[in-house]
Formats: C-alpha cells, structure tokens, sequence
C-alpha cells in the first residue's frame, strides 16, 4: 500500500513503532536499503520526542531538512509517516543575506538600494552615519517618503531605473544634524538582468574630512607663498583666492567653503547679491581646481541678446539657419575648463530647460546638429537673488535649481559683515593711494559712521566706487579722507538712504531675515535638526532648506533651542 508514496519528490519513511518498514524513491537516495527493518534513531540523528512536535529541523548529510510527522491508519495499524522537506537552499540563502548583509555594514562607504518599485531595500551603517537616518526609518519605504521629494519624478534612482544609465561622481551638500555642511560624492547605478532593470544603487563617500586636510595644505601653500605679491594666469582668469578681501569671520569661512568647494568636479551655484563678488570666487576656484590650466570663460546670461543665447553655449551648424556657418559654442570652447553662467535667473525659461537636459545628460547639440557631444567642463552658475522667491515668481526652474544647488555657495552681502566695510575701506585708499598718487592715512569719524550706517546695496563694488572718489577729490597734500570729498550725488545717495532706514529704525529685509530665521530655528527645534522634516514642515524643499541655513548663519551650537 505504500507504494503510493513513490511518484511523490520528497523523501519519505514509514515507521512502524521506531522501526521502518518502508522508503520510497527519494527516501533510498538518501538513505541506504539496508536501513529496512533498523531502529530510525540509529539511522538518523532524530529523537521521537522531537518527532512528536509535528514537525522539526533535522541536518542530515550536507544537507538540511524540515522534518513533518503525521499518522497513517490501515485496518488496526498505526503507522508514523515522516517526511522530509529540503530547506537547504532557503537556509543557505539567508544566510548568505545575512553574511552580504553585515560586510556591507563594515564598509566605510554609504550603500543604499532601491527595488523596482522605489522601496529602499538596503541602507548599511554608513549611510546611517552620512545622513543622520535610520535604518529601520528607511528600510521598505519609498525613497520619496524618506526624503521629502515633491513627486518620485525628483529621485535620481527613479530616473537611472528608467534610463539605465548611471550617474557617476556626482556631489551633493547637506547639514547634518545641523552641524557644519558635508560634501558627499556618490555614484548610483541600475541592477540590469536580461535589458530589464532590477534595482538601482547608489555608493556614497563622505569628503569632508578629506577636504579638510587639503584646506590645510592649501593654506601652508598661501603662507609660503605670501611674499610673492603678482600672479598672472593664462586661462582667461585674473582673479585667485588671494585677491578676496575681507577678515571677518563670515568672509573668512566663506572663502574656506569655496577652497574646499574647488577640489570637488561636481557643478556648483554661487548665490550672492549684486557686487559681492561672485565671478571672482569662481575664477578663485577655477584656479584652485585641478583643471586651472584650462580655458574660464564667463556668460553674462542678462547681457547677452535672448535669440545669440543657444547658439552662444550650443554653438551652429552650416545652415541651421540664414548665414549660419560651423561654428564651436562655448561648451565646445571650453574644453575641460569652467563654464561661468552669471544672472543665470536671466535665462528665459526654454532655455533653462535646455540647459537642465544638458546637466542631467551631460551631453548636448548644437544648433541645427543632429550628433549628441559629450559636456567636459564643469559648469559654474550664479544667481543675485532669493533663489526661492525666483522659483515661486516662475523665473527659475525648480528642477533646475534642484540639479545646480548640490554644491551651493552663499556669498554674504556687505552689510552683514561690518568688520569688513572699515578692512576693506583701508584696503581701497591704499589702492587708489597708489593708482592715483595721493597720500591718505586716515579718515574722520563721521565718515566711518557714514559707512557704518549705509546699507550697500552694491555691496563691496559700490563701497570701492565710493573710496575710489573719496580718493580722487582729495587734495594732493591732504592725509585725511572726510565726507566733505564725496561727490554731492553720492553724499545726498548715502545720506538719503540712511535718513530712510533711521525713520525706520528695522529695514524691511532685515525684518524679514528675522522673521525667517525664526521660522527656520523653531522648525529645525521642532524635528531635531532634521533637515528633511524640517523642510517638509516648512513646505520647501532641502536645498532651500540648506540655502538659507548658509544665508542666515544659523548653526546648531549657538540656535539649539534659542
């Protein structure tokens, strides 16, 4: 009767009391014939008080098995059926899982996964350290969840699953914990089986540390340079680190920010108001960068003519369009350089949208070209206004401004750091000392309050206009500077902006800054220094978030439940 057993694909034993009386096929090929009529305790290493729990795990040979008992009854026979479920490849599965599981946790370098589906799969201890989350807050959410994208369309590794192509050596910028900014280089890339794309990965590197030892490098160079007062570059630059003026402690991070900033590849913003010297900063980090021998050339995008736009960056073809000829654009030019876009909010919108497709596929077309180049330069952009009031006002591109803020540098406009309006005053009279052949020392009292008082709204471009004419209307023989020297029209500019912010004893920007910096330190209290929820909260996404945390100077150590 037992012979029905043995089409069945698992091993089977029929006991009778402890002794067997039968194997079925797969039962003889693991366990010899001669086992017929033997005791199956001295066969195999199973207790019956194991076998009476139903069902057990059981290691025989090389492999292992769940062991499930029942009863079979013939006439007034009872009989113990014992079958035998290989799990040995489940097993050796998970615990292969478990072995992948705990070298990625070793690693020093972030792991996160993706499946198909944007669930986060995998997130190893270093990532946890990178970004300030938890593990068991990511695994098996949607990656858009976990960092507040507006719509999954934002995530990088939704959009290598889709393209299969994969994102190397990007860089992007983020405050942990409200701590000071971490530089994270990263590559994702998709899990393609059979052209169908399984999952998507990104590995991350955090450089901060690393740039940190460079920084210092780079200031033991400046000093053993610092005798050598001229330099001269022939890449299209006039400008290096060294020609930054400024020694307060917001110009003196800022400047160390950008040298950090100009080790990286990855595309950068540089957001400042007018006359801050933004182009300056990106010629210093060009020259900084290990491409300083390349080509810099700079794109003011409001001064250039909307229709010469395209074919300026893209460059032509031969009959694009009437007298056209073969003519390289900048990108071309370029080389492997920098590409500086200044006023880049000037852009009209189509262009903007050109220029993102060209920045997430690294590659462009010229005008009237049919053939796809590769982009080599790094590209450069900066803006002169609120980046969050331009996307809100439908002048700059969100998406836009989220693919070119990775790497952001908020440069601080004069007034917010008066320490350098009297070191950057004594620096341009003796500049214009020497240009001009006068003799200044000084200058009086109510001329420093004069300046002191002043909004700047040309920032350090205005305040060197204004000595360059205090110098010039002095006399040959005269060693003090007064306000009497200014020019009538620059006297009644300053001192008409000054009666208008006294009647007024709080500007309006500076009421707004307070305002918002409020706003973004209960935000930041309420969630811990959670960039990602504290954005949410806000209703603004990170690099808004991170933005303005630069802007405002806002630091953890002195905001912390202020």
């Amino acid at each position: 009767m037992f012979e029905l057993f043995d089409p069945i694909h698992i091993p089977i034993i029929v006991l009778e009391g402890n002794r067997i009386i039968y194997l079925n096929r797969q039962a003889l090929a693991m366990i010899p014939s001669q086992a017929l009529n033997e005791n199956i305790t001295e066969i195999i290493p199973i207790s019956f008080h194991e076998l009476s729990r139903g069902k057990t795990l059981l290691s025989y040979g090389s492999k292992q098995y769940n062991v499930h008992t029942s009863h079979v009854f013939s006439l007034e026979e009872k009989y113990l059926l014992l079958e035998f479920h290989d799990v040995s490849a489940l097993t050796s599965l998970e615990e292969k899982n478990y072995c992948y599981e705990s070298i990625f946790d070793y690693l020093d370098d972030g792991l996160i996964m993706s499946d198909k589906n944007g669930r986060i799969m995998l997130y190893n201890a270093a990532q946890e350290k990178l970004e300030g989350l938890k593990k068991e807050a990511c695994i098996g959410k949607f990656l858009w969840d976990v960092y507040q994208y507006e719509s999954p369309e934002m995530s990088e590794h939704r959009r290598v699953f889709k393209t299969q192509q994969p994102i190397i050596k990007e860089y992007k910028a983020h405050v942990k914990n409200g701590q000071s900014e971490k530089y994270l280089s990263y590559s994702t890339y998709p899990v393609i089986r059979d052209e169908s794309t399984l999952s998507v990965f990104s590995v991350s590197k955090n450089e901060s540390k690393l740039l940190e030892l460079l920084s210092e490098t780079i200031e033991l160079k400046r000093k053993l340079k610092k005798t050598i007062k001229d330099h001269s570059f022939d890449n299209g630059t006039v400008y290096g680190f060294d020609d930054i003026k400024g020694n307060s402690p917001l110009m003196i991070n800022t400047i160390k920010e950008a040298e950090r900033i100009s080790l990286l590849e990855g595309n950068l913003l540089i957001v400042g108001e007018t006359g801050v010297g933004k182009e300056m900063f990106a010629q210093s980090i060009h020259n900084m960068s290990k491409h300083s021998k390349e080509k810099f050339f700079a794109v003011n995008c409001a001064a250039l003519p909307e229709n010469l736009l395209e074919s300026t960056l893209f460059g032509t073809t031969k009959g694009s369009f009437t007298g056209s000829t073969d003519q390289d654009g900048y990108l071309d030019e370029v080389g492997k350089g920098t590409l500086f876009l200044d006023e880049l909010n000037s852009l009209p919108i189509y262009m903007q949208t050109k220029l993102l497709r060209v920045l997430q596929e690294k590659k462009f077309r010229k005008v009237g070209g049919v053939k796809n180049k590769d982009v080599a330069c790094r590209i450069i952009c900066a803006i002169n206004e609120d980046p969050e009031q331009l996307i809100s006002e439908g002048r700059l591109r969100q998406d836009l401004y989220y693919r070119i803020s990775r790497l952001c540098l908020f440069i601080p406009p004069l007034r917010e750091r008066p320490e350098d309006i009297i070191f950057l005053t004594n620096y341009f009279i003796n500049k214009y000392n020497d240009r001009l052949d006068k003799h200044i020392k000084i200058y009086t009292a109510d001329l420093k309050e004069l300046f002191y008082d002043y909004y700047w709204p040309g920032n350090v471009r205005e305040l060197e206009h204004v000595v360059e004419n205090l110098v010039l209307h002095s006399n040959d023989n005269e060693t003090e500077l007064t306000a009497s020297h200014l020019p009538n029209y620059l006297r009644l500019k300053l001192t008409k902006e000054i009666n208008k912010s006294k009647k007024n004893t709080t500007s309006l920007p500076l009421t707004l800054n307070e305002i918002e910096r409020k706003m973004i330190v209960e935000a930041l209290n309420r969630f811990n220094w959670n960039i990602t929820k504290a954005s949410g909260y806000l209703g603004i996404i990170r690099q808004s978030l991170l933005y303005r945390i630069k802007k405002l100077n806002i630091t953890r150590k002195d905001d912390y439940w202020l």
